[in-house]
């Protein structure tokens, strides 16, 4: 059990992903899912292709085939596709922009702005999708995903008895499938990247962080065998146990948000250009920067009152990298 009513219980998440299965109940029956690692996916690659070839031969159109026909037909138009595009592009350009921000307000507004950005990209996309149907491409996508599914459903912990075999696979009624498709979603969808993040930043699992150099420290596995799942949680621990102790000063209120540590560490990156750009320039303040910017770039009032601007007034508009130390928090 990994989560309740959508609230995450990190400790049972890091307990499934070091077991590398999660366990389920489908009416009254236990089964146990395998975390799939990348080799176990290279089958599910040759089996797509196959399934595409058989929508082929059904007489399934192709994406193309059915986006010329939807184009023929002016249902959809070469400004509906614009719309997508360049809607990625605003997307990729608010990324790039965040990531050349270092002022708080700035960050929070933009990371709203992204996600409303993603949002109606999703929705310009489903609308595509409705109406190009079912294609070659989509019918092979979905076959896979339910043998990968159905792949990873097994009897017990152990992990050695496949729960469906391929000849059920094929067989088995849309209704039954649904329920267990939706079971598997419901159990995996909660080992997605931001999740592992965010468990990599528990109390509890902050005592881990000093073995994560050594994959065999971890799971005793070389590093192929591993399942997805404990690669990231190996990746991601590595990556927070250096940026704490490359960021000593950074604020408590965000050590446990995964995003926003990041962000907090592109931040300071910039700032450097900004410090930087003081000491050269002389210049007395930054442009739109509040009192809650200043601190998150690590600056802040001394035990005399007096501020990083009136420090720079006082030094007549010049300040060298040992009188903004002065000010660090």
């Amino acid at each position: 059990m990994t989560s309740t009513k959508n609230k995450i219980n990190h400790r049972y998440l890091f307990k499934d992903i070091v077991c590398g299965f999660s366990e389920v109940e489908i009416e009254g029956s236990l089964f146990f899912i395998k975390h799939l690692s990348a080799l176990d996916q290279v089958e599910l690659e040759v089996l797509e292709e196959k399934f595409y070839d058989a929508a082929k031969e059904k007489g399934l159109p192709t994406e193309e085939e059915s986006m010329k026909r939807l184009q023929e037909e002016e249902m959809w138009l070469p400004e509906d596709e614009t719309k997508i595009t360049e809607q990625k592009r605003y997307i990729e350009s608010l990324r790039n922009t965040k990531k050349q921000l270092y002022l708080k307000s700035e960050i929070e507004k933009t990371s709203e702005q992204l996600k409303e950005a993603e949002s109606k990209f999703i929705e310009l996309q489903a609308s595509k999708d409705g109406l190009l149907g079912q294609t070659c491409e989509s019918y092979s996508r979905s076959r896979v995903s339910d043998h990968y599914v159905l792949d990873s459903f097994y009897k017990s912990n152990t992990l050695e008895e496949r729960a469906f075999l391929p000849e059920v696979i094929d067989d088995m009624p849309a209704s039954e499938l649904y329920q267990v498709v939706r079971v598997y979603n419901d159990s995996i969808g909660a080992f997605n990247d931001h999740n592992i993040q965010t468990l990599t930043l528990q109390d509890f699992y902050s005592a881990c962080y000093p073995f994560s150099d050594n994959v065999m420290n971890f799971f005793n596995k070389p590093l192929f065998q591993l399942s997805t799942n404990q690669v990231k949680l190996i990746v991601f621990t590595r990556m927070f146990k250096n940026i704490f102790e490359n960021y000593p000063k950074m604020p408590e209120e965000i050590k446990k948000n995964a995003e926003k540590v990041i962000d907090y560490v592109n931040a300071q990156d910039k700032a450097k250009e900004v410090v930087d750009t003081l000491d050269k320039d002389g210049a007395s303040t930054v442009m739109g920067a509040t009192k809650e910017d200043y601190e998150y770039l690590g600056y802040k009032e001394n035990p005399d009152g007096r501020s990083l601007s009136d420090m720079l007034k006082a030094k007549g508009g010049r300040m060298d990298m040992s009188d903004l130390i002065e000010t660090m928090t």
